[in-house]
């Protein structure tokens, strides 16, 4: 398809739109390889002239692919597009652990995580670093925004992602697997030289401003930080994340 029918489905991209309709904005060729590759649901993709032979053949005829130049997608969608191809996919659900089985091994647990870059960049080192499945607490951004997408490079979709609250939290626990805090706090440990002693850990990190509630560092086996020089308030939480992630999964037996 080619025409201008079906082109309204990609006018002026707004997440909160799409979310009602239970859609999301697949931006690029590696998301949408990803997306497809996790077998989700393409409703159509948009891209350059010179991309459209590529995407119409990965998409085997599942869906229309239109094609326009690039300033008319631009002036289409609303932001400077530069991808090479936009997709629209049908949003997989987010069950809660008690209704899936929990993945054995490391866990990124993310708690008020209100950035979606933040977000997206924390998914990206889980998967880098081995994360068997990643945890959403309350308060957390939308995991399938085109920012959060985006800058996970496709990697929330590659994961199992999960709801949790407290109580689902501390159902992440067990005898294989450590709950870990990243917190400051009077049970605080510092990171370097901390054993798991074998056992997997789910990591546990909060909002950059204010971390994690006490409700939710109460459940937690350890408590950790990132020794930092003095003069230095903080890390980033996607920088935290990706350090403790570094020192701490990987060390259960495969």
């Amino acid at each position: 398809m080619n025409g201008p029918e079906g082109l309204e489905l990609f006018d002026g991209l707004r997440d909160r739109d799409y979310a009602a309709r239970g859609l999301m904005v697949i931006e690029g060729r590696i998301l949408l390889d990803k997306a497809l590759d996790a077998g989700l649901s393409i409703e159509a993709a948009l891209c350059m002239p010179a991309d459209r032979p590529s995407v119409e053949a990965r998409s085997g005829g599942a869906f229309p692919v239109h094609s326009r130049p690039a300033p008319e997608i631009a002036e289409l969608v609303g932001f400077g597009f530069h991808r090479g191809v936009l997709a629209l996919a049908r949003r997989p659900a987010l069950p809660e652990p008690a209704r899936v089985a929990t993945p054995d091994g490391d866990l990124l647990v993310l708690w008020n995580v209100t950035d979606p870059e933040n977000l997206g960049l924390l998914s990206r080192s889980a998967a880098a670093l081995g994360a068997a499945a990643i945890a959403l607490g309350p308060g957390c951004a939308d995991p399938y925004s085109r920012k959060a997408l985006r800058t996970s490079m496709g990697n929330l979709l590659t994961r199992p992602l999960l709801r949790v609250d407290v109580a689902g939290l501390a159902a992440l626990r067990g005898p294989d697997r450590l709950l870990v805090a990243a917190a400051l706090g009077p049970r605080s440990r510092e990171l370097r030289g901390f054993d798991p002693g074998g056992r997997a850990v789910a990591l546990a990190l909060g909002n950059e401003g204010y971390g994690l509630p006490d409700e939710a560092i109460e459940v937690c086996d350890e408590v950790l930080v990132v020794p930092m020089a003095s003069g230095v308030d903080s890390l980033n939480v996607a920088a935290a994340g990706a350090i403790m992630m570094w020192e701490l999964f990987g060390k259960s037996p495969a």
